[in-house]
């Protein structure tokens, strides 16, 4: 009997302790999961939302390398020279979304995945480098698409193309103009998307109405070449990034087929979208950008002349500030080092009635 006590009382302290150490695996278990969730959490909070852009109070400039980066119809363009690009901003942060998503901001974050078809690089970079084409000779024929915004009631489209009016195609400005004038009590028009619309009036229900230039039908450029074929970036070029890398485009496009010594060794950085017209347009952020484009090192600073106050009291270092009112001017400065008269320093200060808004890159 005490042999048959004693054994089952061993039995019952293996069982103790097996179950002791079952669950100090399990506790440890459950310890290392919460330890890996903690730091997946922290990785995650930490990481860029890159269709996000925030500008803030005191936003990073960024320089960018634009020749041997940028492809038109297959064909790198690298004039000699080095040529930059400039942006002001970055990618908020996921825990700095959520925090904006709970508590607000005094500057939020842009979801660049909504915004006007025209700022996107898939659109914007082709239709550049169509205007440095042209500069440079190249008969070409331009499309032209309306775009709006801002709809003055909530069963219309916050942002669409659109491609006809009542019932016409829009191939050309006069086309628009044409489709606009004839309009009677009612109009309707039709989206990008396949979708039509008839509201009274005669003019568009929008508070944003552009008329936008279209590259030639075919014509392809990004910065990136190859690259931009993959989907990850296809889909980042079809975000509303802006234009205001659009003269700089124009320029090496131009540069690359007509001029290829135009920069005669220098850093040429600029900033500035490109009109249909050749004009040099407003853009966002440019104290900033002449800034990152000083500590970069370049020698020159493109940039549109009805923003020349911005960079009263700036100091430039050894770079040359220029501001330019056209690509012709732009091309005239950078081959001659003259100025023409509308682009002395200290240009006019803007009408803000008739000013471009800034692009979404700042």
């Amino acid at each position: 009997m005490p042999q048959a006590e004693g054994a089952t009382a061993s039995k019952d302290d293996e069982a103790v302790a097996r179950e002791r150490r079952e669950r100090h695996i399990r506790r440890a278990a459950v310890q290392r999961t919460s330890l890996w969730f903690a730091l997946l959490a922290i990785i995650v909070s930490v990481l860029p939302v890159p269709w996000m852009h925030v500008v803030g109070d005191d936003p990073p400039g960024w320089a960018w390398r634009l020749d041997g980066r940028l492809v038109v119809d297959g064909q790198v363009m690298d004039p000699a020279g080095r040529w930059s690009w400039l942006t002001v901003g970055r990618p908020p942060l996921v825990y700095e979304t959520v925090a904006d998503a709970l508590f607000g901001t005094d500057v939020p974050a842009r979801d660049m995945r909504v915004g006007p078809p025209g700022s996107t690089p898939a659109q914007s970079e082709p239709f550049a480098a169509a205007i440095g084409l042209r500069e440079a000779g190249f008969d070409l024929q331009f499309g032209v698409f309306v775009e709006v915004a801002y709809p003055i009631n909530d069963r219309l489209p916050s942002t669409a193309v659109i491609t006809e009016i009542d019932g016409a195609g829009l191939l050309t400005r006069d086309d628009v103009d044409a489709a606009l004038a004839g309009a009677g009590e009612e109009l309707s028009f039709t989206t990008a998307a396949g979708d039509t619309y008839t509201i009274e009036g005669a003019e568009l229900p929008f508070g944003h109405v552009r008329v936008i230039d279209l590259a030639p039908q075919g014509l392809e450029a990004s910065i990136g070449g190859r690259w931009a074929r993959l989907a990850p970036v296809a889909w980042f070029r079809s975000l509303s990034l802006g234009r205001s890398h659009g003269m700089m485009v124009a320029l090496l496009t131009y540069a690359h087929v007509a001029d290829p010594d135009l920069a005669r060794g220098r850093h040429v950085a600029g900033t500035g979208a490109i009109g249909g017209d050749g004009r040099v347009l407003r853009i966002g952020g440019l104290p900033t950008k002449a800034a990152a484009a000083r500590q970069a090192g370049a020698d020159v600073l493109l940039f549109p002349a009805s923003q020349a106050y911005e960079l009263e009291g700036f100091d430039p270092g050894s770079m040359e500030l220029v501001p330019v009112e056209t690509l012709a001017d732009a091309i005239n400065h950078l081959s001659s080092g003259r100025l023409t008269e509308a682009t002395e320093p200290g240009g006019r200060t803007p009408d803000p009635d008739t000013a471009d808004r800034p692009d979404g890159r700042g």
